[in-house]
């Protein structure tokens, strides 16, 4: 059976990327004395142009995407609760509030990779 014949075969809903990642701040996780982990799943394509949309510069597209597929327990950065604690209006200011500039591009890297923009994420086949 070729790739076309199988592809026909499948269900489409297998080929959707869900699978989620845990990543642990570890400056974080030092200061509040347990793990600080955040959630995070692979943005779709329609996230990307949202993302693309609304970003003003490269920073504020890595924001917007931690912001968009990353979560804290399974809540959001728009948490009522941590907006309000950390005094901030947005999830993506939160995001801006809570991590520092590496950790924020390290994420982001991490989330990219989930997201097929890796080096691994696709294979020149020589003949």
């Amino acid at each position: 059976m070729g790739i076309l014949e199988k592809l026909l075969e499948t269900d489409v809903e297998k080929l959707k990327a869900e699978s989620s990642a845990k990543f642990e701040v570890k400056r974080l996780s030092k200061v509040l004395g347990e793990p600080f982990i955040i959630d995070c799943k692979p943005l779709t394509n329609e996230e990307v142009k949202h993302i693309g949309e609304i970003s003003k510069s490269n920073v504020d597209m890595k924001l917007n995407a931690i912001y968009e597929v990353c979560t804290i327990e399974g809540r959001k950065f728009n948490n009522k609760e941590l907006l309000e604690k950390f005094k901030v209006i947005t999830g993506k200011e939160l995001v801006q509030k809570l991590l520092l500039p590496g950790e924020v591009f390290a994420l982001y890297n991490f989330v990219s990779d989930m997201s097929g923009y890796g080096k691994n994420a696709i294979e020149e086949v020589k003949n």
